[in-house]
């Protein structure tokens, strides 16, 4: 798809658009970010945990049963949230019986709030607890010791920046790195971390919050399409979630530079049960979004369950949203302002692979649909509004393209035809296809139909002129 993209465009007869970009919308504030939440499964707090200039240590917690025998602690996921007030943190821990007592559960809850200094410095610290171990004690010589639940090794402490006055990484990744799989990390809407080639979120955790900045814009590094990396990458993992976050990188006019569209604002390879909701991602070099199979490790599985509710792309360098291998996905309330090339992008470098069972409903396009090489299932975008132009190329597949409801605004004057199909199956049903203001006639076609192509029209009325039909392909109208 890397190599892949930017080559079609031109091939299908969309040349790129002009350098000219309008002021930037949607300005992520870096000014005044001072604060830091974080969520993470961690042990109760104890009395005697020690707080120090804003770094809270927490020592470990242990379980004996009144029989004396040591038990396994199981802690579940805890979050720890960190503002300028207070340090507030709740533990349940629930303890399985492993003796031959009548099985029972005890869960207990304690909550410790500590009000921190006032800062003194732009570094947030962050401790990580040492990792829950048994107690062990001794019991009758006729009964055998209760199992012992084994060490685990605690991962170091860490400190990263949370007001973008320096680099977050690689000291942020080690953190994420060593969460329990489940676990949250929660960032105040002030917080800001500087990310010279992003993260990576390989296991299944929660982001919510915060502003992540990479602000790399080195042409000469790396490869062709790989010399940046993607502001947040979810790679070969499930259940991941990311909310109310904004990533932001350098590229303020949305130009397309083909060293550098390996920076997405998110990108997701390989996974399952993603879900990202009121997502911001501007001045990226990259795609705002892209969902893509990870055929560099081989895995070559779609993106499959993706959850899309509210997300936001400015400035893209070049598509808005990239929809290579996508399965049983839907995206919401999606907003593509200003992309170097097109707003929604379907194409595929997996032969047989590409993309099925994708929904995408109530989105703004200010430039167009560009679905071309393999789809093994259905593609419906609903109530969409904005876009100028919708390509198919689909000559080795029949999975229906279905636009139902929205407008789409075909330009005046155009050597491209508005709809240019070429195989394939496309329907607009309930689209009201108007033409985009201007002086001067009409000139650019309505639609051109090639490859064996079936383009439908059901209550979908479009402004003259028509196009043109190669057969055997085809059009139909349904008043």
């Amino acid at each position: 798809m890397d190599q892949g993209q930017g080559v079609h465009r031109k091939a299908m007869g969309h040349a790129r658009p002009g350098r000219a970009r309008r002021a930037a919308i949607g300005v992520v504030a870096l000014a005044a970010v001072t604060s830091i939440g974080i969520g993470a499964a961690t042990p109760q707090l104890p009395a005697s945990a020690a707080q120090v200039g804003g770094t809270t240590t927490v020592a470990s917690p242990t379980t004996t049963t009144a029989a004396g025998r040591s038990q396994p602690v199981t802690t579940s996921t805890t979050t720890v949230t960190t503002d300028p007030g207070s340090i507030t943190s709740t533990t349940v821990t629930t303890v399985t019986p492993t003796t031959s007592t009548p099985s029972s559960t005890s869960t207990s809850t304690s909550t410790s709030t500590t009000v921190p200094p006032k800062p003194t410095t732009t570094t947030t610290t962050t401790t990580v607890p040492v990792s829950p171990t048994s107690t062990s004690t001794s019991t009758s010589t006729l009964a055998p010791p209760a199992p012992v639940v084994p060490a685990v090794a605690a991962p170091r402490a860490v400190t990263f920046d949370s007001t973008c006055s320096r680099p977050a990484t690689p000291d942020l990744q080690t953190y994420l790195d060593s969460l329990p799989a489940g676990s949250t990390f929660r960032s105040s809407t002030t917080a800001c971390y500087l990310v010279p080639y992003g993260i990576r979120l390989t296991r299944p955790i929660t982001v919510i919050g915060g502003t992540f900045f990479d602000p790399t814009a080195d042409r000469s590094a790396g490869t062709l399409y790989n010399s940046l990396k993607p502001i947040i990458l979810i790679k070969d993992t499930s259940h991941v979630t990311v909310r109310e976050v904004s990533v932001l990188g350098t590229n303020t006019l949305g130009d397309f530079h083909a060293r550098l569209v390996g920076q997405a604002g998110i990108k997701v390879m390989s996974s399952t049960d993603v879900t990202l909701t009121g997502i911001t991602a501007k001045d990226t070099f990259g795609d705002g979004l892209e969902l893509v199979a990870d055929f560099t490790g081989h895995i070559n599985l779609p993106v499959t369950g993706l959850t899309v509710e509210g997300y936001t792309t400015i400035n893209a360098g070049r598509q808005g949203i990239t929809l290579a291998e996508v399965a049983s996905s839907v995206l919401n309330h999606v907003n593509v302002i200003n992309p170097a090339d097109d707003g929604f992008d379907f194409e595929s470098d997996i032969p047989g692979v590409g993309s099925n069972n994708v929904t995408i409903s109530n989105c703004t396009d200010e430039h167009g649909f560009n679905l071309i090489e393999f789809f093994s299932g259905p593609i419906t975008v609903t109530n969409c509004t904005g876009f100028h132009h919708v390509t198919l190329g689909s000559l080795h597949s029949n999975a229906p393209i279905t636009f139902v409801g929205g407008t789409m605004l075909c330009r005046r004057r155009n050597p491209v035809p508005c709809i240019k199909q070429d195989g394939g199956s496309l329907t607009f049903r309930g689209v009201s296809i108007d033409r985009m203001l201007g002086p001067g006639p009409i000139s650019e076609l309505a639609w051109s139909v090639q490859g064996g192509g079936s383009l439908a029209f059901i209550h979908s009325p479009v402004q003259t002129p028509f196009g043109s039909v190669l057969r055997p392909a085809q059009v139909k109208f349904t008043p």
